[in-house]
């Protein structure tokens, strides 16, 4: 199969990755009214933030589907001091639902790994329509909150999509802002994250550059009108993890944007997780397209296979990458090689 043919193949199992996301999305939406809420956020959260609106999600755990505070005694209730516990994180326009069940009645990741593991499951919501940098200080500052209440034993964060980067930015902000909670960090999970920023975004940037660019009123306007995603959705053209980024003064460039380095979290080990849309793992067509969101070169990330590659040889298990052939974006919270793979992970196995 020629290139062109192989470039044809992607786009098109891309968009039908795509069509199968908004379908699944609807589909939910009629079961479960609340994840209208998740995806207004998604869409225009940092507008209802600047504005103060009711209706802009707060970072905070979930539980029995309502925010809850460290202090909470519905907490302390349900979390043992001392306990190990396992974070979830959800991407763009989602929520901890997802990890719950799949469907109704069918129990999702998170219930049947803590479980598996024998680990205190807890869920993390956040306004994906914010900067990623702007969620990972507040994801650090909850999860630094918990640690100064409960003391675990342990923490194991699996993350999915966009949620991999604002874990990877909590992470970075830990640091910045002297946080301990990471000296209780064991193992991440980041499952189909964009950690060198999608193509989609850089598409719609493209696309919204030229339509701004040429001089008719109409192509203006839409220019215009579709400029106006979120700033979280922006964020992941490049995969951008702190504010200097989308501070910058060229970070609306369309090449050779900087990004700060954001290297892993030592003494913590990071399970890469890659889905790619075709059953052939070699195709030069999974580096750009990968798993029809997230292209597989930047799922692997390139801060990552750096640090990969300047690791000595016996030194090297601090990183594992593990790539599902044939499995789209929202399969890989869904498909049970998967779950059965983040089981071991967490089980030693």
């Amino acid at each position: 199969m020629s290139f062109w043919k192989n470039v044809w193949s992607g786009t098109k199992k891309g968009a039908q990755a795509i069509g199968r996301g908004i379908g699944f999305a609807y589909q939910k939406g009629s079961e479960n009214t609340h994840y209208l809420l998740p995806v207004l956020n998604g869409v225009v959260g940092d507008k209802l933030a600047e504005s103060g609106h009711s209706r802009a999600i707060q970072m905070s755990f979930r539980l029995d589907g309502m925010d809850v505070a460290t202090t909470d005694p519905r907490l302390r209730a349900t979390v043992e001091r001392g306990a190990n516990v396992l974070i979830f994180v959800h991407g763009l326009m989602a929520d901890e639902v997802l990890w719950q069940e799949h469907a109704p009645g069918k129990p999702g990741f998170a219930p049947r790994l803590a479980e598996a593991a024998g680990l205190t499951a807890l869920y993390v919501r956040y306004n994906s329509g914010l900067h990623v940098s702007e969620n990972g200080r507040a994801l650090s500052n909850l999860i630094q909150s918990f640690v100064d209440q409960y003391s675990p034993g342990s923490i194991d964060i699996v993350a999915h999509s966009m949620g991999g980067l604002v874990s990877r930015s909590a992470g970075y902000y830990a640091g910045v802002q002297d946080q301990n909670w990471t000296s209780k960090l064991r193992r991440v999970v980041l499952l189909g994250v964009p950690n060198d920023g999608s193509y989609l975004e850089k598409l719609g940037h493209l696309t919204t550059t030229i339509l701004k660019t040429i001089w008719t009123i109409p192509t203006r306007i839409i220019g215009d009108i579709a400029n106006q995603r979120s700033n979280g959705i922006k964020d992941l053209r490049w995969g951008f993890l702190v504010d200097e980024d989308w501070k910058a003064a060229g970070a609306e460039g369309l090449l050779s944007v900087k990004r700060t380095d954001v290297p892993p979290i030592e003494n913590v080990t990071y399970y890469v997780v890659v889905g790619t849309l075709t059953k052939d793992d070699q195709s030069p067509v999974n580096l750009y397209f990968g798993d029809g969101l997230v292209g597989r070169r930047s799922a692997t990330g390139e801060v990552f296979r750096r640090a990969q590659a300047g690791a000595e040889e016996d030194q090297q298990d601090f990183l594992v990458f593990r790539v599902f052939a044939g499995l789209g974006h929202v399969a890989l919270i869904m498909n049970e090689d998967v779950y059965e793979y983040v089981k071991g992970v967490l089980v030693g196995e």
